[in-house]
């Protein structure tokens, strides 16, 4: 049987299709990289904005036009949204998180238990979604009950992935030749509180560092009240990338409270200032969203000299969208779409600003880069990779750098807002 994946949204969303690639293989199925080879095409949608939710229906409706595969739907949108999923895929065709694991039953009704591919295996190619990083879920549903948050509604209560199956997926991984890992879930920092021994984050940071040899490990969002001193100090290791994405989603403490978030710009000053003075060469990223129910003008400009205060390298910025089931869909006070705009503009400018002088300061010097998919360019080929420290640079090479890491001089910053560097 063949089987394309594709997927709308996060990195824990890449991180399904990505382990559900390597099972199907493994089950004697086969991925293929083009949709109109395949038997069935399986999606793994989004809910995260009204957006995601289009992009997912979108999606679903492009592959029934375009091939003639059985189309399938998983995920966030399909468990948020049932009976309109249903509508458009029919009902044996949806598959939920509650019955997600009824997919490798559909294309193979033998049970294998403890699945592992090894060296000789090949890395199932998922076309435009296969990535040189491999994404491993450590963690799944959030505790948290944000105002504006669907997810958490659609994936239920936090539960973590044992780190023996972490570690036994990046051993995987590494036999199929990878060199750097992503662990993602939807409140990474929730592992292990579930388990036997009332373990953290750092417990499971620890293990994969003792246990597998992959050269970079990278930690992919976490919640600011989910840092403590004991992941800081798990960064003293090179092999764990000097980057945290930190949501911070408001500056202002007012519009925090009524997103539910437990935080206040206090405690989020004064973690930002205890990694700064210790782990100086750690680069911090974030999330906002402005145009939130109640924002004001002076919410809002809170928020914007918080953001300049802080020493962020990037982050994305989003205009609130009510998702339905949320509480945040039904308060009062909505903001216009006109305004909401013109907000994120301010703010995306301004991180880029704070991208920039960051990359400015990297001219002339040496860092590690790995490489991912390459494009001709005359008679050379253009790559592009990440540093350690999560910034994109650019090469030229007459050699092939996929998925190498090689020593780098930066040199400059193009007009796309890449680093340009020179292969040591």
């Amino acid at each position: 049987m063949k089987v394309f994946l594709d997927m709308v949204g996060c990195r824990l969303n890449q991180a399904e299709i990505e382990q559900l690639a390597l099972d199907l293989t493994a089950r004697g199925q086969e991925v293929v990289a083009n949709p109109t080879e395949a038997d069935y095409v399986l999606i793994n949608t989004c809910c995260v904005t009204a957006k995601a939710v289009a992009d997912s229906r979108k999606m679903v409706r492009h592959y029934q036009r375009e091939t003639e595969a059985k189309v399938l739907a998983m995920g966030c949108w399909v468990s948020a949204f049932p009976r309109a999923a249903a509508e458009l895929v029919n009902d044996n065709a949806i598959f939920t998180h509650e019955n997600q694991d009824q997919v490798l039953k559909l294309f193979n009704t033998t049970e294998i238990g403890n699945v592992f591919l090894y060296k000789e295996s090949i890395k199932p190619d998922l076309g435009n979604r296969a990535r040189t990083r491999s994404f491993i879920k450590v963690q799944e549903g959030c505790n948290n009950v944000c105002s504006y948050c669907l997810t958490r509604i659609a994936r239920g209560k936090s539960r973590s992935i044992p780190a023996e199956e972490v570690v036994r997926q990046i051993a995987q991984s590494e036999d199929l030749g990878v060199k750097e890992v992503v662990l993602t879930g939807v409140q990474i920092g929730a592992w292990g509180k579930d388990l036997e021994g009332n373990l953290r984050i750092a417990d499971l940071i620890e293990a994969v560092l003792i246990q597998t040899s992959v050269p970079r490990i990278r930690i992919s969002s976490i919640e600011p009240w989910d840092v403590d001193e004991r992941l800081l100090a798990c960064f003293e290791d090179a092999r764990l990338c000097p980057h945290l994405h930190l949501p911070l989603q408001s500056g202002s403490d007012v519009i925090l409270r009524r997103m539910a978030r437990p935080v206040t710009t206090t405690q989020y000053r004064k973690l930002i200032e205890s990694i700064s003075k210790h782990l100086p060469e750690l680069a911090i990223t974030t999330d906002i969203i402005v145009g939130f129910p109640g924002e004001t003008d002076a919410h809002f400009e809170e928020t914007f000299q918080f953001i300049a205060a802080m020493p962020f390298s990037g982050g994305h910025v989003f205009k609130f969208s009510p998702m339905p089931g949320t509480p945040a869909a039904k308060f009062e006070e909505q903001i216009p779409a006109a305004i909401s705009h013109v907000r994120a503009k301010r703010v995306r400018e301004l991180l880029q600003m704070k991208t920039r002088a960051i990359q400015m300061a990297k001219i002339g010097s040496d860092t590690k880069v790995l490489w991912e998919q390459g494009k001709e360019n005359g008679s050379q080929i253009s790559f592009t990779g990440l540093t350690p420290d999560f910034f994109r640079v650019r090469t030229q090479s007459n050699e092939n750098l996929t998925n190498t890491i090689t020593s780098v001089r930066i040199t400059g910053l193009n007009q796309s807002g890449l680093l340009e560097g020179e292969v040591m």
